[in-house]
């Protein structure tokens, strides 16, 4: 049965409880995954551990890709992001839910459907993980403080 997936299925994660599962290296519901969308703007630092997906690229074999990665690693929450999480990221999380329901894979689908995995935007993006969380390196990558002036 085909479910259409809506925007009010995706729930928003605040940055600081994202640092908590980074930190703790779980999620309330066990696995997690940090997607980032960015395209070119991905240059100058990226939260520790991310996946990159650029939101451009995400179509066919690349969603197809994704989902594999989620359900091989058995992942049961996944946060989008994109710069500021307004545009990109809510449209890829939006892209990869929906595309769940052309799965065609028996224990595949049941894992999508019945695991109850969760889907998260990253509030404020990474513009408000970089104000908060952009040079500690135990949870944001390759940081460039001089690209983003924090501080100055």
């Amino acid at each position: 049965m085909s479910r259409l997936y809506s925007i009010s299925d995706i729930k928003l994660i605040k940055p600081a409880t994202l640092y908590k599962w980074i930190t703790t290296c779980h999620s309330p519901n066990g696995t997690f995954q940090v997607i980032d969308v960015r395209d070119s703007d991905y240059v100058g630092g990226h939260i520790r551990g991310s996946w990159n997906y650029p939101a451009s690229d995400l179509n066919g074999s690349k969603i197809l890709e994704l989902q594999q990665r989620i359900y091989d690693a058995k992942i049961k929450d996944v946060v989008f992001h994109c710069m500021l999480s307004q545009a990109r990221g809510p449209k890829s999380a939006l892209k990869f839910l929906r595309s769940l329901d052309d799965i065609v894979d028996p224990e595949m689908q049941r894992y999508f459907q019945q695991d109850d995995v969760r889907v998260y935007i990253l509030k404020g993006g990474f513009t408000e993980w970089a104000g908060e969380y952009g040079p500690n390196s135990e949870v944001t990558e390759d940081f460039a403080e001089d690209i983003w002036g924090f501080g100055s």
